[in-house]
């Protein structure tokens, strides 16, 4: 059985009115106004002290509270772990991974064509040889230089032939010192190039001096790149230049290089941006732009999307890149900040209203319930 404590109030109202009850029976009716009154008063207590005794709240509310408080912190501070963007960029240099097979480059008529980190070598028959000039060193790389040239009317050409890669190939271009030129290398291991010259050509070797070939045909220049990284220097006529595939799938983006200071006691390595100007748009947030400083460093944890298109000008490379992104960051050192958006940020821009009217119902809700918690009527 329940056991209910004792209330001393009530045990004396109950005697009370058992008193007043006896009285009235003997008194046939006639109680006095003192006793009725005094009976109120006792009666007017009770009611006061039970309306001011402490409720059970219900912990409910406290708890919806405290959950909400965890949700808004994830949603507020917690970024989603992908992302898709568009970016628009001018840089000092380029790096990327191929995502599958493809051609790279187009065929890219030029005034001049270097290549270095060589295994061979192989030139094609001139007008005053019998037999082909060829030139195999397995171990000292050869470099080579192939620049137009002129003999009376006659002009010649250098032309790079298309340049087809394998995923996983890892291609860096940046602008040269000397104008309308640029270099682009590649870690493939014994890849297979090909050029065609016509007409007179100046063929440079490295450690010989440069001497002039009159080839009568076009002919083929093979190119077998050496067990390391291979760079072609592309000189170009003039400027801007177009030679790229577009649409490269890529992956692994990075707008970076690596500074070598060669110190009397130790070496130094620094990370520097090569990002001159740029737009960054968030394609999940609605095409939301955020403007890129120069020398500002955008680093991605991982990238894959496609280079839309590749362009070389006077001064930069301007580069359009679409794809899906994780672990956007900027910053260096103890700035170092994300850019991903927010779990909020992303729910704000695809679902708005549908979020505003949830969000002002919840928090209706939440709000009546925490006064009727505390014992306010609403």
């Amino acid at each position: 059985m329940r056991k209910h404590t004792r209330d001393p109030l009530r045990e004396l109202l109950d005697r009370e009115i058992d008193a007043l009850t006896a009285e009235a029976e003997m008194a046939a009716g006639n109680i006095s106004a003192e006793r009725i009154e005094g009976l109120g008063h006792l009666a007017r207590l009770i009611e006061i002290r039970n309306s001011q005794r402490s409720k059970p709240r219900n912990w409910w509310a406290a708890l919806v509270l405290m959950g909400t408080l965890v949700i808004m912190s994830v949603l507020l501070f917690a970024k989603v772990p992908e992302t898709d963007i568009e970016l628009e960029v001018s840089l000092a240099e380029a790096s990327f991974a191929l995502a599958k097979d493809q051609v790279v480059t187009n065929a890219i008529e030029l005034s001049g064509l270097g290549a270095s980190g060589l295994r061979s070598v192989q030139l094609p028959r001139s007008r005053s040889e019998s037999r082909d000039t060829s030139q195999t060193r397995d171990e000292s790389s050869p470099a080579i230089s192939l620049t137009r040239s002129s003999i009376g009317t006659r002009h010649g050409s250098v032309t790079l032939e298309p340049l087809l890669l394998a995923a996983g190939a890892r291609v860096t271009l940046y602008h040269s010192e000397l104008p309308n030129q640029c270099l682009l290398s590649t870690n493939v291991a014994g890849l297979a190039m090909q050029a065609t010259v016509d007409g007179p050509i100046t063929v440079g070797w490295s450690g010989s001096p440069a001497h002039e070939l009159d080839f009568g045909s076009p002919g083929p220049v093979l190119l077998e790149g050496g067990s390391e990284e291979s760079q072609l220097d592309l000189t170009f006529s003039g400027m801007p230049q177009s030679p790229f595939s577009p649409q490269l799938q890529v992956q692994d983006l990075s707008f970076a290089r690596i500074d070598q200071f060669l110190g009397p006691d130790r070496t130094l390595l620094k990370r520097l941006s090569t990002i001159l100007s740029g737009t960054l748009y968030f394609e999940s947030l609605n095409g939301q732009e955020r403007r890129l400083r120069p020398g500002e460093e955008l680093r991605f944890e991982r990238s894959n999307g496609e280079i839309r298109t590749l362009e070389l000008a006077d001064n930069h490379i301007s580069l359009k890149f679409h794809g899906r992104v994780s672990g956007m960051t900027t910053g260096a050192g103890e700035g170092q900040r994300s850019l991903m958006p927010t779990y909020l940020e992303w729910l704000w821009a695809r679902h708005g209203l549908s979020l505003l009217w949830a969000t002002s119902l919840y928090f209706f809700g939440l709000i009546a319930g925490a006064l009727r918690w505390w014992g306010v009527r609403i």
